[in-house]
């Protein structure tokens, strides 16, 4: 039996399709629209990163900065022409281990640094010498504590001899880093014993963060919180 055109056209209409959410493009089998990946499903999918969650979070700071635009969702960042920037920069954060990302955002808005060089070392560095000396010294100490357990836990060594026995060198690293505050460095005993023992290079390499003129009027304006800075210090070992 001969079948009519018009009962071929009947049919086709009604072959069961399976449209993507994100591109609306159609697939017969329902496999093929699961395998499928546009760019704006594999954005979904990449949603949890450490990276695309930086990005997203720092997108909507840059957007209450600048547009009147309250609620966004991250189908709206996705969907951003600035997507694949903002995304850059939250993995470059992930991969340095930036100190407090919203600073940073804070730092390069009210500084108009273009965003294509958000993600430039000699601006992290700039900003990371301005926060080490404008932060909560308690905060500093925190966070210098913190990562001293961690080096001396890697290292099978005590808490409070990180900086006596630790290698100078990887010490000098975390220290250009900002993981290790002058708050500690300049208030304890260990601290004080360490920076003794660097030669210039290393000495050089770390000056930008630990400058002991602008320190030592820093902590002469703050003999109060020096005093409680070193008196935590002492009790810890360090």
């Amino acid at each position: 039996m001969k079948i009519s055109q018009k009962a071929r056209n009947t049919i086709a209409d009604t072959k069961p399709e399976f449209q993507c959410d994100f591109c609306n493009r159609s697939f017969q089998k329902e496999t093929t629209m699961i395998t499928h990946l546009c760019e704006q499903k594999r954005r979904w999918q990449d949603r949890d990163l450490a990276g695309n969650r930086i990005g997203f979070q720092t997108w909507m700071i840059f957007y209450k900065k600048n547009t009147n635009k309250k609620q966004l969702t991250y189908i709206d960042f996705s969907k951003s022409s600035y997507y694949l920037a903002f995304v850059k920069f939250g993995h470059y954060c992930v991969d340095i281990k930036a100190i407090n990302v919203n600073s940073y955002v804070n730092w390069l808005l009210d500084n108009k640094i273009k965003i294509d060089s958000w993600c430039s070392d000699t601006n992290y560095n700039k900003f990371l010498v301005q926060y080490l000396k404008d932060e909560d010294p308690f905060d500093a100490v925190a966070r210098s504590i913190e990562s001293m357990i961690n080096l001396s836990t890697d290292a099978g060594i005590q808490n409070k001899d990180c900086l006596r026995y630790l290698n100078r060198n990887r010490l000098v690293q975390i220290i250009s880093n900002g993981k290790i505050s002058p708050w500690v460095l300049f208030n304890s005993e260990s601290g004080i014993q360490f920076l003794e023992s660097l030669d210039d290079v290393q000495q050089k390499y770390i000056l930008d963060y630990i400058n002991p003129e602008q320190w030592t009027i820093k902590f002469k304006r703050n003999p109060d919180i020096v005093l409680q800075v070193k008196d935590l210090l002492k009790v810890a070992g360090y």
